[in-house]
């Protein structure tokens, strides 16, 4: 890692803090923490309880930061309602996740988190009707309905014409909505547990300020908090804060045993062991306290599992998605009983055959547009970039990705 991330996370330790770290950075080093903390969401967390080492300039911009974020909030709790008014007209049962309703389990305040989308969840038999309704609110997909084959649906925007000022906090910056269908890929992941409706049928009602909405439970809450944390660190997109919030989650109720008492209940062996993959990396990286349930499911973990960890070649980096590599895939396959899966895992991430269509690829590349306000040409001139940048990459990183995947081998078998 640069000198200035390794100085952010050793700030943000949680056993054995070192913020003084911090003061021997420049003022060029300070400049790239925080355009990194801006990007892994984590420049707030740190000023929280950091500022004392801040110089005076970053203080002040980061203030500025927190006073925008307190205006943003305010957005996303006036459009959060206009969205729920919309679904109780269309009589659409949901639930939010993440966003504002980590607080205060997972961050003590919203207006100290970044929030780019509202992520909600319908079972599959209704998520098109809560597509529908929402579309008379203005927010509609910016490519076609099958061309992303995730656990949501394409996000939904509203047509604007805001442009990026460089400003990470803008509280005029609009929100996307992802409607979920899905807590956990397994056609994917090829793992885990086969079903996920539980959650659903123990999900709760709640209230922050003025807004109420229904949740996850406590306990469902952390289990989907770590399978979404896996889930992006298999496909290569981790965000830097999803592991602080775990972490914190984790350091505050390693002692709460009646909680731990009530996860060892209700999640079975196969969803605690994924989970685990996450409390390690969240260890890992931010040396938080642990439950002895959750120190067990780490220890029953596969030696590949727990090797991918530790192995230089493939130790994950809170670089993030700013370092991208496929490393994940050696993980992945250690989470894999069958050799077949092992295999098929291996042939999808390695030498992937499927590229996104126009659409959906312009609409990843430029989140704020819509392929359609452009002319065809123009559209396939962005999209024969995005070709020649793609086939560029996995050219590039095989052979890294298969010579990190023999140092992981010869560590674990070691």
């Amino acid at each position: 890692m640069p000198r200035y991330a390794a100085a952010l996370i050793s700030a943000l330790n949680f056993r054995c803090p070192q913020p003084e770290v911090l003061r021997a950075l420049d003022d060029s080093e300070w400049q790239r923490l925080l355009v990194f903390g801006d990007q892994m969401h984590l420049t707030i967390p740190l000023a929280q309880s950091c500022s004392d080492y801040f110089p005076s300039w970053v203080r002040v911009r980061v203030e500025r930061n927190i006073a925008d974020n307190a205006l943003r909030f305010q957005m996303i709790k006036t459009t959060y309602s206009e969205i729920a008014d919309a679904l109780k007209k269309a009589d659409v049962d949901y639930l939010v996740l993440k966003g504002f309703t980590k607080t205060p389990d997972y961050a003590p305040d919203p207006r100290h988190r970044i929030q780019s989308d509202i992520d909600l969840f319908c079972p599959p038999e209704t998520v098109v009707s809560a597509r529908d309704a929402l579309s008379t609110l203005g927010f509609r997909a910016q490519h076609g309905f099958d061309d992303m084959p995730w656990d949501h649906l394409p996000p939904l925007r509203r047509k604007t014409t805001w442009i990026w000022r460089g400003n990470a906090y803008d509280p005029e910056m609009p929100l996307t909505v992802e409607l979920h269908h899905s807590l956990w890929d397994r056609a994917f992941a090829r793992c885990g547990p086969e079903s996920m409706r539980c959650f659903w049928q123990r999900r709760i009602a709640r209230g922050l300020e003025e807004i109420s909405f229904h949740v996850l439970s406590p306990i469902d809450s952390l289990g989907y908090a770590a399978l979404n944390l896996l889930r992006d660190l298999l496909r290569i997109s981790i965000v830097t804060s999803q592991v602080y919030e775990l972490a914190w989650f984790l350091h505050q109720n390693s002692r709460n045993d009646d909680f731990w008492t009530g996860w060892n209940q209700m999640h079975d062996d196969e969803l605690r062991r994924l989970e685990s993959v996450s409390f390690l990396l969240a260890q890992t990286w931010f040396d938080c306290n642990l439950s002895e349930a959750a120190e067990a499911e780490i220890g029953r973990l596969s030696v590949g599992t727990r090797r991918w960890f530790e192995s230089p070649a493939t130790s994950p980096s809170p670089m993030g998605w700013l370092r991208p590599n496929k490393n994940g895939v050696w993980l992945h396959a250690s989470l894999l009983e069958s050799g077949v899966d092992k295999r098929e895992i291996l042939f999808q991430r390695l030498l992937p055959t499927r590229i996104l269509p126009v659409g959906a690829a312009i609409a990843n590349r430029i989140p704020n547009s819509s392929p359609t306000d452009d002319s065809t040409v123009y559209n396939y001139a962005r999209y024969l970039v995005y070709l020649v940048a793609r086939i560029t990459y996995h050219m590039r990183i095989l052979p890294i990705t298969l010579w990190h995947g023999v140092c992981w081998w010869w560590s674990a078998r070691s």
